[in-house]
């Protein structure tokens, strides 16, 4: 399978991922109103965007000062996730990376790796309270499933009017 082919099957199970976390949102014409910024596809396949990040730190009464190092360090963590999850994948048999039929674990996979991520990063700058890791990294999720809804409603919104 060619790196293309792959990269844009991790593409398609980040958003699956996203999907399954957050499966559909009746959205207001101020959440349609989204920022280009949010619409980039850098910032649509990010892992981990920083505002997002900033957002769910503050929601879960993360210090201050340690928000912006941890949204930071995630952020150079976010190139390193799908590298991550393909050496994991290579090791296993069938490769789920590589067999359609094994999406569900390839989901699985991917969330476990975000979670690992997640929580050394965490880990590094003195927050361990393992009731509030998942539920953090949820928030995220769900952040990023509604933003891309909010995204795609935009696009679908423009097309409709340029017709």
């Amino acid at each position: 399978m060619n790196k293309k082919i792959l990269n844009r099957y991790i593409a398609i199970l980040t958003l699956g991922i996203t999907s399954l976390i957050a499966p559909s949102t009746n959205l207001t014409a101020d959440e349609v109103a989204t920022t280009t910024d949010e619409c980039t596809k850098d910032f649509l396949l990010s892992y981990f965007p920083e505002p997002v990040v900033i957002e769910t730190l503050k929601k879960f009464n993360i210090p201050e000062e340690k928000q912006k190092n941890i949204a930071s360090a995630l952020t150079k963590k976010d190139k390193e996730i799908t590298k991550l999850v393909e050496k994991k994948a290579e090791t296993m048999t069938p490769n789920p990376l590589k067999d359609p039929q094994q999406r569900q674990f390839a989901v699985k996979l991917f969330r476990d790796t975000l979670f690992e991520v997640f929580s050394d990063v965490l880990a590094e700058n003195g927050i361990t309270d393992k009731t509030k890791i998942q539920p953090m990294l949820d928030d995220i999720q769900q952040q990023k499933a509604k933003k891309f809804a909010m995204c795609m409603e935009k696009n679908r919104r423009q097309n409709t009017q340029s017709k």
